[in-house]
């Protein structure tokens, strides 16, 4: 590891940018097998760059997994067909809801938005319930995960995820790729840096190139979102106030609405679900000196609500 300067305390992250490379894979592998749990950790498996990095972690580790991919619908067909090639024991969460589509046009309510994805609630996150999981969140892809999420973190239903790439950048991770021979989707290839579902409305640049290069993605969405217009219009919230459909004369008005940047103000909430992890000030930095499993009464917890402007 790189010397510091004398009195200077770096980041989590730039403590672990200073390591060797092999410093960070001894350190993510320590971080696995000390955390253990008997009945096995569970992966949760997207077919991303992230998620085949801690699947061979784990692999390296020699720690007890079965990793499960959560079927959303709506990935790219690229990236679904190379976890069945490549990744053929990974296991497979199916919605109860069925197809997203379906459900965005059936579902009481508005669709997704950028301030408001219950998507992700219903779609990504299911599956592992009370199981101790491995998560290749990464404190690179945003701020908010930055100060959400450490090697150890919680959600508000005291569950424990270890996350042991939460602190390497895009470098150490295609580092790492390059270096074990991991195959990786072919999308990244074509210039995409984060694979997701097609048409998330979080990133609204990111999905209009995404409807340009799958554009029978478009196509249902749109269909879809024409479709909650049309059969919640007229029906009023439990409150009896008109529903936020009813601004709209006609469902292409709010399929228009939300192709845009611009979402109502009174979806402004915090969380999406209860899926709220915490990377709270003051929880320990794991230490692979002192490498005793983290307690889970150090880790804290979190807590979501949701406005009440969000009721259907």
């Amino acid at each position: 590891m790189q010397q510091l300067l004398p009195g200077y305390e770096p980041t989590h992250s730039e403590f672990v940018d200073l390591m060797t490379p092999q410093e960070r894979i001894d350190r993510a592998l320590i971080l696995l097998r000390e955390n253990e749990p008997d009945d096995g950790y569970y992966l949760a498996f997207s077919g991303g760059k992230d998620s085949v990095v801690i699947k061979r972690l784990a692999e390296m580790a020699t720690v007890k997994f079965d990793a499960w991919y959560n079927n959303t619908t709506i990935d790219p067909p690229e990236l679904v067909k190379f976890i069945k090639s490549h990744h053929a024991d990974v296991r497979w969460n199916q919605p109860k809801h069925g197809s997203m589509m379906a459900r965005v046009a059936t579902k009481n309510g508005l669709p997704p938005t950028r301030s408001m994805r219950w998507c992700c609630d219903e779609y990504k996150e299911q599956g592992g319930d009370s199981r101790m999981k491995i998560f290749g969140v990464r404190g690179a892809e945003s701020a908010a995960r930055s100060r959400r999420w450490s090697e150890i973190s919680m959600d508000a239903y005291k569950n424990t995820a270890i996350c042991p790439i939460v602190h390497w950048s895009d470098a150490h991770v295609w580092e790492f790729i390059r270096s074990e021979n991991v195959p990786y989707c072919s999308l990244y290839d074509e210039g995409w840096t984060r694979l997701g579902c097609v048409g998330c409305p979080l990133n609204p640049q990111s999905q209009a190139k995404e409807f340009e290069r799958w554009p029978r993605y478009r196509e249902n969405w749109k269909r879809a979102i024409i479709k909650n217009w049309d059969a919640f219009k007229d029906v009023p919230r439990r409150d009896g106030k008109p529903r936020y459909h009813a601004k709209f004369k006609t469902g292409d008005d709010m399929w228009q609405w939300w192709l845009s940047t611009n979402a109502p103000d009174y979806f402004r909430g915090d969380c999406q679900s209860m899926m709220l992890w915490t990377s709270e000030d003051g929880l320990p930095f794991f230490d692979p000196q002192n490498s005793q499993a983290i307690p889970r009464e150090a880790l804290g917890s979190a807590t979501c609500s949701t406005p009440e402007e969000n009721q259907p």
